[in-house]
C-alpha cells in the first residue's frame, strides 16, 4: 500500500457517501414539491412528473436536481406572477439545510 492510498480510500468513500446523501435530498424534494404544488389536478400528470435526482458531472462534480416532468412545467414556474411554481419554493425552503448538511457531512 503506496503513502496516500487510505486517504485517497476515504475520500472515494466520502464522494460515494455524498452521492447517497444527495439522493436523499432529491427524494425529499420530490415528495415536498408533489406534496405541496399550489395548482389544481386536472390530469395529474404534472404533480405526478415533478422529479428530483443527483447527476454526476465528472468525478468531483454532483448536481442535484428538481423538475418537471411535463412540457408545460416551465410555465407552472414562470407563468401567473409564480402562483403556480413548485420547483423554485421548494428549493428556496430547502436550500440551508441542504448545504449544513453537506457541510456536516464533509466535517469528520
Amino acid at each position: 500500500m503506496a503513502l496516500g492510498d487510505k486517504t485517497r480510500e476515504k475520500i472515494e468513500r466520502k464522494k460515494a457517501g455524498l452521492y447517497a446523501l444527495l439522493l436523499d435530498w432529491a427524494g425529499n424534494l420530490e415528495a415536498y414539491a408533489k406534496e405541496n404544488a399550489p395548482w389544481t389536478d386536472r390530469t395529474g400528470n404534472a404533480r405526478q412528473g415533478l422529479h428530483g435526482g443527483v447527476d454526476i458531472n465528472g468525478k468531483d462534480s454532483y448536481t442535484l436536481y428538481l423538475s418537471h416532468g411535463v412540457e408545460y412545467g416551465i410555465w407552472l414556474e414562470l407563468a401567473h406572477d409564480g402562483n403556480y411554481a413548485i420547483v423554485g419554493p421548494t428549493i428556496d425552503a430547502h436550500l440551508q439545510r441542504i448545504k449544513e448538511t453537506i457541510k456536516e457531512y464533509w466535517r469528520d
